[in-house]
C-alpha cells in the first residue's frame, strides 16, 4: 500500500457474513455497504464482496463482522489477531452482550462455564446496581432484591437500539415478565435486571483502532420516535481525539463527561482483565446518567458494543479528517437517523434514504461538524 499506514499487507476489506443468519433490515444492509466502502477508501484497499468464514480464511483481508465473534467462529474465518478484524472476538457469546455489565445474584447462581466473577468486582461503581441471571429462579430472586429499592429495568441482553426492555414496579409484573422467557434461552444468553433511572442522558465513549491509527471519543446519543411510536436510537454526536481513552481522560472536560469516560475506562480494563483472550479493535460503551428513586444523580456503564454500530459512520468520518489533516487533533462528527425522507446538510455522507419495508421511510447520514 502506497501510504504505509498499516503494518500488514491486506488485499482488501470485506464484510464477514454468516450465511445461515438474517442479513437484517434493508436500511441496515445499505448502511453497512456504505460503511465498508468508506473503510476501504480510508485504507486505500479494494472493497471485496461479503464473504463467509471459509472464503475469509483463504483471504488476507480486513474483516468486518456484524457482531462480536465467538472464538470458534473467528478461528474458522482466519482471525487470530488485531490486524484481522474491525470489531471484537470473545471466548463465549454472552461476553459480547449486556450480560457482563453486572454480577450474579449469589455465588451459587446458574452461569455459563466461562463466567468470570472478577468482572463485577473490578467494575465496582462503574455500572448501575443490578444483576445478570441465567435462570428463572435467579432472575426472580434478583428482581425482588432490586424492587425493594425501587423500579427495575429488565433487558434482553441482545437487544439493540433501546428495544427489548421493560420497567417493572411490582413482584406481579416481575413474575409476568419472566414467565415470557424461555428457559433454554435464559441459560444460554441470560437476562439483565438493573436499577431504573429517570431523566436520563446516555453518553457514548469509545475507542477505534484502524489503519495504524487509534482514536477515542465521548459523545451523546439522540433518541427519536419511529413509525410505530417507539422511542429508538436517532444517532450519536461525537467529540473525537487522536489516541486512546488515556488521551481522552487528559482533556479538560465537564465533570459529568469526565465521570462517563472514567466509567468506560474501568469497564474496558475490567473486561480485558476478566476475559484476557478477547480481541477488541472497536469498542463503544454506553454510559447512562440519570436520577434514581431518591432523587440522586447516578452514572454507570449500561453496555458495551464490540462491533461496528450506530456511531461507526461518525468514527470513520473522524478518521478521514485526521488522515486528511495531519495537524488536526480534535474533530466533532455525528451520525443521524431520521424516520422520514429529509434533505441532507452540506457535506454529509448518505448512508441510507428510502422506504424500508420493515421500518418505513428513513434517512441515515454521517458528517463532520468541526
Amino acid at each position: 500500500m502506497a501510504t504505509g499506514i498499516l503494518p500488514w499487507q491486506p488485499r482488501g476489506v470485506a464484510a464477514l457474513v454468516n450465511q445461515d443468519a438474517s442479513e437484517g433490515n434493508v436500511h441496515d444492509r445499505a448502511s453497512r455497504a456504505v460503511l465498508l466502502d468508506r473503510i476501504a477508501s480510508l485504507l486505500e484497499q479494494p472493497l471485496l464482496a461479503p464473504m463467509g468464514a471459509d472464503e475469509a480464511a483463504k483471504t488476507n483481508a480486513l474483516l468486518v463482522p456484524g457482531d462480536a465473534l465467538e472464538e470458534g467462529a473467528a478461528t474458522e474465518a482466519g482471525i487470530f489477531d488485531r490486524s484481522d478484524i474491525l470489531g471484537g472476538v470473545v471466548p463465549a457469546f454472552f461476553i459480547g452482550t449486556k450480560g457482563i455489565a453486572h454480577g450474579l445474584v449469589d455465588e451459587n447462581a446458574q452461569r455459563p462455564q466461562e463466567w468470570s466473577f472478577e468482572m463485577a468486582r473490578l467494575l465496582g461503581d462503574a455500572a448501575l446496581p443490578g444483576y445478570t441471571a441465567f435462570s428463572h429462579s435467579d432472575a426472580a430472586k434478583a428482581g425482588r432484591l432490586l424492587l425493594a429499592k425501587g423500579p427495575v429495568r429488565i433487558k434482553d441482553v441482545c437487544g439493540k437500539a433501546g428495544l427489548g426492555q421493560a420497567v417493572i414496579r411490582s413482584e406481579a409484573e416481575l413474575d409476568a415478565a419472566l414467565a415470557l422467557e424461555d428457559a433454554d434461552d435464559l441459560a444460554r444468553y441470560g437476562i439483565v435486571l438493573e436499577e431504573n433511572l429517570a431523566d436520563v442522558v446516555t453518553y457514548s465513549v469509545g475507542v477505534v483502532e484502524l489503519g495504524g491509527e487509534t482514536i477515542s471519543y465521548w459523545g451523546s446519543q439522540n433518541l427519536t420516535t419511529d413509525h410505530q411510536g417507539r422511542e429508538v436510537y436517532a444517532g450519536s454526536d461525537l467529540f473525537v481525539v487522536r489516541g486512546g481513552l488515556a488521551a481522552l481522560a487528559k482533556l479538560d472536560l465537564p465533570e459529568h463527561v469526565t465521570q462517563a469516560v472514567r466509567c468506560a475506562a474501568i469497564f474496558d480494563r475490567a473486561a480485558h482483565a476478566a476475559y484476557p483472550d478477547i480481541i477488541l479493535t472497536r469498542r463503544n460503551y454506553d454510559v447512562i446518567e440519570g436520577t434514581d428513586i431518591h432523587g440522586d444523580r447516578r452514572i454507570g456503564v449500561l453496555e458495551q458494543s464490540w462491533r461496528v454500530g450506530g456511531a461507526s459512520g461518525a468514527e470513520i468520518a473522524a478518521l478521514e479528517a485526521f488522515r486528511a489533516e495531519p495537524n488536526t487533533t480534535q474533530v466533532r462528527c455525528s451520525t443521524v437517523e431520521v424516520y422520514d425522507i429529509v434533505t441532507l446538510p452540506a457535506g454529509a455522507t448518505l448512508y441510507y434514504q428510502g422506504v424500508d419495508p420493515v421500518v418505513g421511510a428513513m434517512t441515515k447520514y454521517a458528517m463532520r461538524y468541526a
